[in-house]
């Protein structure tokens, strides 16, 4: 794992110093998944909806039983973006289809 510090030379500070080391985004890319419904799986960084529906979410790993109700979209709102980070989802008021919600990971190569 590297450090997300590196030291500076005397040169540049007169004196060795740790400075935040900026981020390599060459290796930095977004990962987009369809989970099944009601399927555990890890975290993402933001989920999208992306139809109209009320849709619930779970926020740990064998709580499947456990959902709250996480949003109600309307039929003409669009693909919605919620900044939640649970780990199943499953649909409250129709029948849900893989799709319906789109689990967004931020990832570092």
């Amino acid at each position: 794992m590297t450090s997300m510090y590196q030291s500076s030379s005397a040169n540049q500070y007169k004196d060795y110093t740790m400075v935040p080391k900026s981020p390599d985004l060459s290796t930095t890319f977004n990962e987009a998944t369809t989970p099944a419904v009601a399927t555990i799986v890890d975290k993402p960084n933001y989920v999208i909806v992306n139809g109209p529906g009320t849709f619930a979410f779970a926020y740990k790993s064998g709580s499947l039983s456990t959902y709250t109700t996480g949003s109600k979209i309307a039929t003409n709102a669009g693909p919605q973006e919620l900044p939640i980070q649970p780990v199943a989802w499953r649909r409250t008021d129709d029948a849900a289809a893989t799709g319906d919600v789109t689990f967004v990971y931020v990832r570092v190569r």
